[in-house]
């Protein structure tokens, strides 16, 4: 069994009504559309949801998968603890495209809670990932999910890391969708987290324009400055993890 589907979501906690508190009627498509996503998604069912997200704990030099038998985790630190959920993680599937990607020498590790602390860093559900599995949770929740940080290592071992997931859950048979948990560039709106940049609205048309297009070699003839003026976040030095 391939992966049923692909999706590349959005993670703003405004969008929660508990985060919000009315703010998020400013969204209001935003969330439509993801409410969508979360019925098209039940009905597929999968077993498993796989999630890629860049506020886990993140190396600067390795791909991280969560590797315990659940991860949990909660927006208290948008002002709502209430918010909490907990997801048993599928480790077989995770523990194989570990294997795939260290055979194909893609830098990866299998993250557990004690080898996180001992670099100050928690074994947890971040929001990145909980946004979108806030309203998948409205429509289904009879799954189980392998969860992944990216990394800043270079666009092509990123791309064949990508192979090799859908390798493993081909191999293991399993009934999957994957998640790219991403906000583009951050940088459209002076309002906004992170400091507005003109060619933010450039960026995002342009990565949006190619994923609709399915062109995936395209993405590697990027304007490079470009991608380097809108980046916003930078991993802490080789075998040490932080969490943003």
């Amino acid at each position: 069994m391939s992966i049923q589907g692909y999706y590349l979501l959005p993670h703003p906690p405004i969008i929660l009504p508990e985060v919000g508190r009315g703010e998020e009627k400013k969204i209001s498509q935003t969330t439509k559309g993801m409410q969508r996503i979360a019925e098209e998604i039940a009905q597929k069912a999968p077993r498993t949801i796989i999630i890629v997200t860049p506020h886990g704990a993140m190396f600067r030099d390795a791909i991280s998968l969560s590797y315990e038998d659940a991860i949990s985790g909660n927006m208290g630190r948008f002002r709502a603890p209430s918010v909490r959920m907990e997801k048993t993680i599928n480790k077989e599937l995770t523990k194989r495209i570990y294997e795939l990607a260290s055979e194909s020498g893609i830098p990866a590790v299998l993250a557990t809670d004690s080898m996180l602390s001992r670099y100050g860093a928690e074994f947890m559900l971040d929001h990145g990932a909980m946004v979108p599995l806030y309203f998948i949770d409205r429509c289904y929740t009879d799954y189980k999910l392998v969860h992944i940080t990216y990394t800043p290592i270079n666009d092509y071992d990123l791309y064949r890391f990508g192979i090799a997931v859908s390798n493993a859950a081909r191999e293991l048979g399993e009934e999957t969708v994957f998640i790219a948990s991403g906000d583009l560039s951050h940088r459209l709106s002076h309002d906004g987290p992170y400091e507005y940049s003109p060619e933010g609205a450039r960026f995002d048309n342009d990565f949006l324009r190619l994923l609709q297009d399915g062109d995936v070699m395209a993405f590697f003839k990027m304007d490079r400055a470009l991608i380097e003026r809108r980046r916003m976040r930078k991993a802490v030095g080789g075998d040490t993890a932080r969490r943003s």
